[in-house]
């Protein structure tokens, strides 16, 4: 599947680099000129040197286009990839900031501020999480990519969680009794305060990694910071595995005597 996407992906720029090249006024011009000229021979019935003068702008027109094009190709080819795949990239970023502004303006729906806040401290952690080369440029770089990379994941992962939360906010508003809703709250609650947990967690080693000044001592202080993150990336993922196979059952029996025997 991935190689087929590859080679999509590489269909399609291909397919990008000629159209543009097409559009190019230095392409497109020449080649209007020429066909316009050819034009005339058959509208204006051209003779002697009129016809002569007409095909040899139609044929230098035509040529010059053409030859445009291939020197473009040649010669800019690269040039345009790269920007295409830039514009691309910068596309694909856009489109995900703007999912989730989305998803953190429906967090309000839940009447709940400890989502949408943590929501923005999640938003705010991973800016400054992935600006860490700047802030600490003196440590170890592939620490630091590790670091930034776990955050990153642990990001992805309370977001997750936060989805469910909000999905399991809106089955619980939808029943109409107490003892129908508790325990879909209560297992709520569990994502709830593990995201809040996690924001905390990512806060601290932020501000730890900041503090790192003896650089002889950096490297086994990361690595202790990366494995933190690690536990704390199993242990949102293990709360969320349980929340969803309760809702995959789809049994208010189960989940409400899960609440009872869970000691997490």
């Amino acid at each position: 599947m991935g190689e087929c996407s590859d080679v999509s992906e590489e269909k399609n720029i291909a397919k990008r680099v000629v159209a543009d090249i097409i559009s190019s006024p230095m392409v497109v011009l020449p080649f209007m000129v020429g066909t316009a000229a050819f034009a005339s021979l058959f509208a204006l019935g051209l003779k002697g040197s009129a016809f002569l003068g007409a095909m040899l702008i139609g044929v230098g027109g035509v040529l010059g286009s053409g030859g445009m094009f291939l020197t473009k190709m040649i010669l800019g080819r690269d040039e345009r990839v790269k920007k295409i795949v830039e514009e691309s990239r910068d596309k694909a970023k856009q489109d995900k900031l703007k999912q989730l502004d989305h998803f953190h303006h429906r967090l309000t729906m839940d009447g709940d501020s400890r989502t949408e806040d943590s929501m923005q401290d999640l938003r705010s952690l991973r800016q400054a999480f992935g600006q860490l080369d700047k802030i600490a440029p003196d440590l170890n770089r592939a620490m630091i990519d590790e670091i930034r990379k776990r955050s990153e994941e642990l990001f992805q992962q309370c977001v997750s969680s936060l989805e469910k939360s909000l999905q399991l906010w809106k089955t619980a508003d939808s029943l109409a009794s107490e003892k129908a809703r508790k325990p879909i709250l209560d297992q709520r609650e569990k994502l709830v305060s593990e995201v809040i947990g996690t924001v905390e967690h990512m806060s601290q080693t932020l501000a730890a990694v900041q503090g790192i000044t003896n650089k002889s001592d950096g490297d086994a202080r990361l690595q202790q910071l990366r494995g933190e993150l690690d536990q704390s990336l199993e242990v949102a993922k293990r709360v969320e595995q349980r929340v969803d196979s309760l809702l995959n059952e789809g049994s208010l029996k189960k989940l409400n005597n899960f609440n009872n025997t869970s000691t997490e």
